[in-house]
């Protein structure tokens, strides 16, 4: 034989997966014409029932310890739910023996479910376990939430409740939306539907804080356009960093930048849009008094001015720096 079978045998792995090169494919037919022991070697390879069958093997033997583990779930969740109910016929029990009208038992029944979400949910939840967690979490303290005003004779349910929203939301909304399966088109805009989320949440509750204080002209020009202007800015953020293929230095800089200018001239764009407040922007700078505080709304007034002008400078120095880094990099990279 020209070649020595354990080197026929070190190349039929390529072979029998049909990665090796062509002469070396040539050479092992060859080879398979002469040597019977190496061709039965190489037909046991191509033979995979046996492969099949272990792997058949492997995913009932995974399946029976999920359906195992599921079971077990289900069973700790019922439990949990069993012990749950305990202190709920013990309050509805003392509720009804001291004369009261099932008044505070409503406030444990909604405590225990809110505790049951959080618990329990997860555990009898097969898919979207933080989804339907957060869920019904929030769905059980807004009860929670309307259970107590309701003993209390309050009327803050409406502010209590649209602040936790808002919080939750901001929080778990990421995470949620992330689980979940979208159209790659809409996919690609997660991002907008969590900040839009968010935005709509917080006017909610500038809303509901001007029902609840009664808020004055001041309090609706102030809250909306301080608002505005700071979602603005954060979504302007947001688009230069999802929506430009700059380097990271570039873009940091580029937003450094921004804030910088955005930050100091807050006051001096809020007061278009609030004309009848006391609020001074960069036209009170005056250097010359430092940055010490005075007693007197003008000399306070200076004093954040020279701050803002400080930050405006600050944020174009490091910015100019960064972009500098940036495009340096950029230029390296293409030479």
């Amino acid at each position: 034989m020209k070649y020595n079978c354990n080197i026929i045998k070190d190349l039929l792995p390529s072979y029998t997966d049909g990665i090796c090169s062509d002469d070396s494919k040539q050479i092992i037919e060859e080879h398979f014409r002469e040597c019977e022991s190496c061709k039965i070697i190489s037909e046991h390879m191509k033979d995979t029932t046996l492969e099949n069958s272990l792997s058949e093997e492997k995913n009932e033997i995974l399946s029976k310890h999920n359906r195992h583990i599921k079971r077990k779930t289900y069973t700790i969740g019922i439990i949990t739910s069993a012990i749950l109910t305990i202190p709920v016929l013990v309050s509805l029990i003392c509720n009804i023996a001291i004369g009261h009208s099932l008044d505070w038992f409503f406030i444990v029944l909604t405590s225990i479910l809110l505790t049951a979400s959080i618990i329990v949910v997860p555990l009898v939840c097969e898919t979207h376990k933080l989804m339907w967690t957060v869920l019904c979490s929030t769905a059980s303290l807004i009860l929670l939430l309307l259970t107590c005003c309701i003993y209390s004779h309050g009327n803050w349910f409406f502010l209590a409740s649209s602040a936790s929203i808002l919080g939750i939301s901001v929080v778990f909304a990421p995470f949620i939306l992330h689980s979940v399966k979208m159209n790659e088109k809409v996919s690609k805009y997660k991002w907008l539907i969590v900040y839009g989320l968010d935005s709509i949440w917080l006017y909610i509750l500038l809303i509901v804080c001007g029902l609840y204080c009664n808020g004055n002209a001041l309090y609706w020009q102030l809250a909306l356009s301080i608002s505005t202007y700071v979602i603005v800015g954060i979504l302007l953020c947001i688009l230069i960093i999802k929506c430009t293929k700059l380097n990271s230095f570039i873009k940091s800089g580029i937003i450094i930048w921004f804030m910088g200018l955005w930050i100091g001239f807050a006051n001096n764009v809020i007061n278009i849009f609030t004309p009848s407040t006391t609020i001074n922007g960069l036209e009170l700078l005056d250097l010359s008094k430092g940055f010490s505080t005075w007693n007197t709304n003008i000399d306070n007034a200076i004093f954040n001015a020279n701050i803002y002008f400080t930050i405006i400078v600050a944020g174009s120095l490091i910015g100019i720096v960064l972009i500098g880094i940036g495009l340096i990099k950029n230029k390296k990279h293409f030479s």
